[in-house]
């Protein structure tokens, strides 16, 4: 009995392993999630404070919050502790706007951001309108330089997911991080300069998936287990890449290589997208004069 019972186990994965090599081959999404089911909870909090001796008439206030909805992740509630807009752009960017009038001097407000998240261990597909936005050259993914493109060329394999990986791995070996750069540099100096933080890893890594032809994107938020007070230090960007219809995480200057999905918080997805209110901001954008924004646990 337990020799037949082994008999069919293995039948079963020598079905299942020829199943996915079947859909590797006809170009099918596979490895796919089988939906959000882990719940996550995160919270944060931004201080507007007038250091001035007058009254401040308007304020204004952009903050990111997570985004709408990933390969891996999916924002089921949101809230915050002020009457807000929320504004939404085409790539699923997010941002709580706040309005203060007759902010008093030297006052502070103090807002809290709190969102209910599901997120998944593994991608799922999600429809994508235009794959075309994530294979040109912009600013910082410098796709069509002559440098990158050499660099790619070289790094090309047989398949998508194989020219992938040895992307993913040349970056991870060749750049040195040299810690957090306060403005970033984009994908041609991290390879002329080989090194950069984890911005530069992952625009250079995305850079040479798109001058291969392979969509690629940056997206930036937090790596974290459990629920969490996010912690303006321990923001981060990292890379998906999107082959056999889905998307899946690449993050070279932390080694990570599709897996550990469900501890990647995403708050934006960098690149042009002219209906994002922060533009290239990373946590928050403000409009006053004499304000100090100040994000904190």
């Amino acid at each position: 009995m337990v020799l037949i019972l082994s008999l069919l186990a293995c039948l079963t994965l020598v079905a299942v392993l020829l199943q996915r090599n079947v859909e590797h081959r006809a170009g099918l999404p596979i490895s796919q999630g089988k939906g959000y089911t882990i719940a996550r909870h995160v919270q944060y909090g931004i201080t507007v404070h007038n250091e001035t001796n007058r009254l401040l008439e308007k304020v204004e206030l952009w903050v990111h919050a997570p985004v709408k909805q990933t390969a891996t992740q999916r924002c089921e509630h949101l809230q915050t502790s002020h009457p807000h807009e929320l504004i939404a752009d085409e790539q699923g960017n997010q941002a709580v706007y706040l309005v203060f009038r007759n902010l008093p001097p030297y006052a502070a407000k103090i807002v809290n951001v709190e969102a209910d998240l599901m997120l998944s261990a593994s991608p799922n597909p999600i429809p994508v309108q235009n794959l075309d936005v994530f294979l040109k050259a912009e600013k910082f993914i410098e796709s069509d330089d002559a440098a990158i493109c050499r660099l790619a060329q070289s790094l090309k394999a047989a398949t998508p997911l194989e020219t992938v990986g040895k992307i993913f791995h040349w970056v991870a070996e060749n750049l040195r991080y040299a810690g957090y750069l306060p403005k970033d540099r984009g994908a041609l100096y991290a390879l002329k300069n080989r090194q950069g933080d984890c911005s530069e890893f992952a625009y250079l890594f995305t850079a040479c998936c798109r001058a291969n032809g392979i969509p690629a994107r940056v997206l930036g938020g937090y790596v974290c287990s459990g629920n969490r007070i996010l912690n303006p230090a321990d923001y981060h960007d990292w890379a998906e890449f999107y082959v056999n219809g889905v998307w899946q995480i690449a993050d070279p200057q932390r080694k990570v290589f599709m897996r550990d999905a469900s501890q990647y918080v995403a708050m934006q997805m960098l690149g042009d997208s002219p209906g994002n209110p922060l533009g290239e901001s990373h946590r928050f954008r403000f409009s006053g004069d004499g304000i100090k924004v100040s994000m904190g646990p």
